[in-house]
């Protein structure tokens, strides 16, 4: 695990583009704390930070070919590399270390950009082939390794994360008003979009081709899944919970690879749970264990549930408490996003990634297996919607009229969320069920003259992701948003910066690309039956689990914000978020703004969700646009 960046057609003298590339490699630092190492050749430089997973002596990179004209960094860890080396070398090929990452070099000798097809495992990596004047830059097929990207005045500049851009002489720190809309809804930048000018993240399954003798770059996708959905009739229900089971034991079993330590989080849920203890089944020695716990909110505190699977499996097993006190951490854990980020789950990843680096250097996750399977309680209730909206449209319309007489806040607000749920399109409805701000809010919210989009940008998003997959039922669409959408720049992006910050590599058995495309076929009755969620997982899950954690109501990692307010959180937020400030940056109403701080309280969840959305915007313009704010800082003492 690391972090890389650089840069193609970089014509500056040598001593300068050394300089240069040193700050980039320089500002990912705590990606890789172990070793760093550079490639100069020409206009060209690669660069790497280390985190020593394999072959901790010789696998320093940049990484060459036998005769040193294909150069490598590397991002991540190929899960096959042990196959693909013994069919490299029967091919004639002589390797130096026992590192995955020389396994690429060799692998684009024989098969040029072709060499990601070969590839299982989660990456992000930088080739450079002085015999052609080439370079090559490759993300994994879902996603799970970021990779950014700009071209400045000929210059193509790359790294992990935006900050190593932002080093290099010839990127600005831009704001792209267009997008910012498309963070206030989704609460992060999906897509290949992010919120400077001219930065782009490499999309999942692309790579980008760089030519040197003619100057000119391209990306191009190496993987989509096939998305043709088989008719359940023609499915053996014992065949598939055979074929996931031997898949799923299969990726936790290549994922074990490691000359360090290594663990899982833990946090009682079945996906989890899975993986611990599939990996308690491959280990000679008891599996570390670790879990994050609420008690200022039992509700939604697993620690019961995390210590019932620790006993059962045997594991050496650690947690530990998520307060309201660690929304002090919050200017700290933005800085690792570059861009603005409004998932207040970050906080408790932090703690548990920094909790779990003090003992081990690679974890093993349930991430993913939600977005497959169908694992959020929005898959069952919109399927209540589309079954709601083919009732009569009288009916329909009584029940619209007669909700604002429920009494209960609560469920009032529940039953409106359905209601309106029921009169919006496909895409929009896809999009409603995760988003924050909606069309109507973000009018109220800006300054008059300064919107650059609406939620059009969004639906759009979503509406090309359910063109492609119109084969599919509705549901089987809708996971496939998730996972194209949602997982990749929410999920994954929020594990993979909350574990590089405290230098720690998350390994994902659930992004399987095998696995991935085989649940990816299951109709969608296999995966959301009725009220049953992941339905053939658990089946497959059965005989690893004990009975009460495959029947256990799923919970999910959630943050109790609202409810914190009453632990004096509010003060700060109230300050940084002040008409003053507000009316200074001249891109929001202040009325608006100071209205949602007005209703805010331990059960307004939604003036929450809202009010926490824009404290993240303002802390990440005074980190990362203006640099005004050192992200050291609590959030208490934030002016």
């Amino acid at each position: 695990m690391c972090g890389i960046c650089g840069f193609f057609s970089f014509d500056r003298d040598k001593t300068q583009k050394k300089t240069v590339l040193e700050e980039m490699a320089r500002s990912i630092v705590h990606r890789g704390p172990d070793q760093g190492g550079e490639f100069l050749a020409e206009s060209v430089g690669l660069a790497n930070r280390r985190l020593s997973i394999i072959d901790l002596e010789k696998g320093q990179q940049p990484i060459f070919n036998e005769d040193g004209k294909i150069c490598v960094v590397f991002n991540g860890e190929i899960y096959n590399q042990h196959h693909l080396r013994d069919e490299l070398i029967a091919q004639g090929h002589s390797f130096s270390t026992r590192s995955d990452t020389e396994v690429i070099v060799h692998l684009y000798e024989e098969y040029k950009e072709g060499c990601v097809e070969y590839l299982n495992g989660m990456f992000a990596f930088a080739l450079w082939d002085s015999n052609e004047g080439r370079g090559l830059l490759a993300r994994d097929r879902l996603g799970i390794k970021p990779l950014f990207y700009t071209q400045k005045k000929g210059c193509l500049v790359f790294g992990s994360e935006i900050k190593a851009l932002l080093t290099h002489p010839e990127v600005a720190r831009n704001l792209e008003p267009d997008n910012l809309s498309l963070y206030l809804i989704l609460r992060y930048l999906p897509d290949e979009t992010t919120i400077f000018q001219g930065i782009k993240k490499l999309l999942p399954g692309n790579i980008l081709i760089f030519d040197l003798p003619t100057d000119t770059w391209w990306t191009q996708a190496y993987w989509e899944p096939t998305l043709s959905e088989e008719p359940a009739a023609s499915i053996s229900e014992n065949e598939v919970v055979s074929e996931l089971g031997g898949l799923l034991r299969d990726a936790v079993k290549i994922r074990l690879m490691s000359d360090v330590p290594f663990g899982a989080f833990l946090s009682g849920g079945l996906d989890s749970s899975a993986v611990v203890a599939l990996m308690s089944q491959e280990m000679a020695d008891p599996v570390q264990t670790f879990s994050i716990g609420f008690s200022e909110n039992k509700k939604l505190d697993e620690t019961r549930q995390a210590r019932t699977i620790a006993r059962a499996f045997g594991t050496q097993h650690r947690e530990i408490d998520c307060t309201a006190s660690k929304v002090e951490l919050l200017p700290k854990l933005l800085y690792h996003f570059d861009e603005p980020f409004a998932d207040p789950i970050i906080l408790p990843a932090f703690q548990v990634a920094e909790l779990a680096a003090q003992h081990v250097k690679v974890v093993l996750t349930g991430e993913g297996a939600d977005e497959l399977f169908g694992g959020y309680t929005r898959f069952v209730t919109d399927g209540s919607v589309r079954r709601f909206r083919q009732l009569p449209p009288f009916f329909r319309r009584w029940l619209m009229a007669m909700s604002h007489m429920i009494p209960a806040q609560v469920l009032r607000e529940k039953v409106n969320r359905f209601l309106e749920m029921s009169m919006l399109d496909d895409a929009t409805r896809f999009l409603r069920w995760t988003s924050a701000f909606d069309s109507s809010e973000l009018q109220c919210l800006y300054r008059p003259g300064f919107l650059k989009n609406s939620a059009k940008k969004a639906v759009d998003l979503y509406e090309r992701h359910l063109e492609s997959s119109r084969k599919m039922s509705l549901t089987n669409q809708m996971l496939f948003c998730d996972l194209k959408i949602r997982l990749p720049e929410c999920m994954l992006a929020r594990t993979d910066r909350m574990s590089m910050a405290v230098s720690l590599e998350a390994r994902t058995p659930f992004l399987d690309h095998r696995l991935v495309e085989q649940v990816l076929q299951l109709p969608a009755q296999f995966k959301v039956r009725g009220h049953n969620e992941k339905f053939i997982l658990k089946k497959a899950l059965s005989k690893v689990l004990p009975a009460t954690t495959i029947r256990r109501k799923k919970q999910g990692l959630a943050v109790p914000f609202a409810l914190w307010t009453q632990f004096g959180i509010e003060k700060p937020i109230r300050r940084i978020l002040s008409r003053e400030r507000i009316e200074k940056r001249g891109v929001f109403q202040a009325d608006y703004v100071q209205g949602l701080l007005k209703n805010w309280g331990p059960n307004a969840s939604r003036h929450s969700q809202l009010i926490w959305s824009l404290l993240c915007l303002e802390l990440w313009w005074r980190i990362s646009l203006e640099g005004e704010l050192d992200p050291e800082t609590p959030l208490s003492e934030v002016a």
